[in-house]
């Protein structure tokens, strides 16, 4: 007769979470698995809010994530699996939920797994797994507490610290088919982290308003302090003094805009916060880009020369001194599929002459369309990509090939992980991609940035039974 197991408690304990100098405070946790439920070991069950303190208080000096405070997170993941259990207190409702009230403490329980009595199991207090979660806001009056990362950001970031072994960043630049492939179904990283081993840090920049073109990237890198006050004042001064007067659209808009025009997200470095203490990481080992950032023209503005793209349906929506602005200052600059692939280049010269190690990650764009029915193409000029716009992303899938072989590069190929999906089913308006067509192609970034031996993005290997 086979032996009944009786379970065993395992308490999970917070563990050491501080910086010398400072004092790490948190609010109650909010729970994401039920009293009573089963969850799998490395399962996230909980996160609360943290903040770092001076030693005078919370106000008295800027702290290393002072740009990201009021949205610095912690997910907690289970050490163990089993039926999970509540400890009475680890939760208190309401803003002592969402605020930072309490001192982190090394030695508080916040509940504890009924595991079976596996082989080598004990009683003692076991660290739950800390996953560290920090969106810098793109305005402080964007308060959104509802859920992890669930803020208006800039930049949402998150990582975990295992071990002594080197900790490597993945930076994301492209337009919103990423979103979802990056920051994953529950917009927190977590399905990232799920499939891999090491310590890894993930960097998600959005597009609105401006895209990430190539040839916008490389110009945030070389522009100088001087450069962007005179467009700075460029942009103030014509928002002030247009017939138009600027309505509350428009002055949100400039805040965003300079905001993008003035950051280098390539060259940022960044603070970590870990069981060790306090760390470093940046600039990023892998950048991921993406064609659907690289349009057929962008717009240059005529005095000072620098180039921008905003998505065409955004343009609709400007707030209308805003868009006088754009009309009176901005000029269409055509490009080639030749230019694209220039501006590729240089992007990628600038980023290896600082760091000659870093790996890029391009994703193609889907080349075929349901909508495009042409039986002879006898009609159409050449070249035939100036006017169809499936012969255009042929051509530019192409060009990406070229580009990888020249500059080794890694193309994540999308055109045929859509194929194999079917696009009807899984791709909107070309771009958007479903659930499961999100998930292939976040597995296909995380085999390339294995593969290419990115720090820290070692795949989690299954094992058989």
């Amino acid at each position: 007769m086979a032996a009944i197991l009786t379970p065993m408690q395992v308490p999970l304990r917070l563990g050491t979470l501080e910086i010398p100098g400072r004092t790490v405070v948190r609010s109650g946790l909010r729970w994401l698995r039920e009293d009573g439920q089963i969850c799998h070991a490395g399962e996230v069950v909980a996160y609360c809010s943290i903040d770092v303190w001076s030693p005078k208080g919370k106000s008295a000096t800027p702290g290393p994530f002072s740009d990201e405070r009021r949205d610095f997170q912690v997910a907690i993941s289970t050490p163990v699996s089993g039926r999970l259990h509540h400890a009475s207190g680890a939760t208190r409702g309401g803003f002592f939920d969402q605020l930072n009230m309490f001192k982190w403490f090394e030695d508080f329980v916040i509940g504890h797994i009924d595991v079976a009595s596996p082989a080598g199991a004990t009683a003692e207090a076991a660290e739950v797994q800390l996953l560290m979660l920090a969106g810098r806001r793109t305005t402080e009056l964007a308060e959104v507490r509802s859920g992890m990362m669930t803020g208006w950001y800039d930049r949402s970031r998150g990582w975990r610290v295992q071990g002594d072994g080197p900790m490597g960043t993945l930076l994301s630049l492209g337009t919103c088919e990423l979103d979802g492939v990056i920051k994953g179904e529950r917009s927190a990283f977590l399905e990232i982290f799920e499939a891999i081993e090491g310590s890894a840090h993930v960097v998600f920049m959005p597009d609105p308003p401006l895209v990430p073109s190539a040839r916008f990237l490389a110009e945030q890198i070389i522009r100088t302090p001087a450069q962007f006050q005179e467009i700075a004042q460029d942009f103030t001064a014509a928002l002030v003094n247009g017939e138009v007067q600027p309505a509350a659209q428009d002055w949100l808009f400039a805040g965003a805009f300079l905001m993008g025009l003035q950051r280098s997200p390539i060259t940022d470095s960044y603070p970590i916060l870990s069981r060790s203490g306090l760390l470093e990481a940046g600039p990023a080992n892998a950048v991921i880009l993406s064609l659907n950032a690289e349009p057929m023209h962008l717009l240059r503005h005529r005095k000072l020369g620098y180039s921008i793209w905003i998505h065409g349906w955004r343009m609709v929506e400007l707030g209308k001194a805003v868009s006088q602005w754009f009309a009176a200052n901005f000029e269409l600059a055509q490009r080639s599929v030749a230019d694209i692939q220039s501006d590729y280049r240089a992007l990628i010269d600038l980023i290896r002459e600082r760091a000659p190690e870093t790996q890029i990650l391009i994703c193609n764009r889907m080349s075929t369309s349901e909508a495009e029915d042409v039986q002879n193409y006898a009609g159409f000029d050449a070249p035939l990509g100036a006017t169809l716009m499936t012969v255009n992303a042929k051509d530019l899938n192409l060009m990406l090939y070229d580009l990888a072989r020249e500059r080794d590069i890694a193309v994540v190929d999308i055109d045929a992980i859509a194929a194999e999906f079917g696009a009807r089913a899984h791709l909107h308006v070309d771009v958007h991609q479903s659930g499961p067509m999100q998930a292939e192609i976040r597995a296909e970034v995380l085999r390339i940035l294995d593969a290419r031996g990115v720090p820290g993005f070692v795949r989690r290997r299954r094992h058989r039974a």
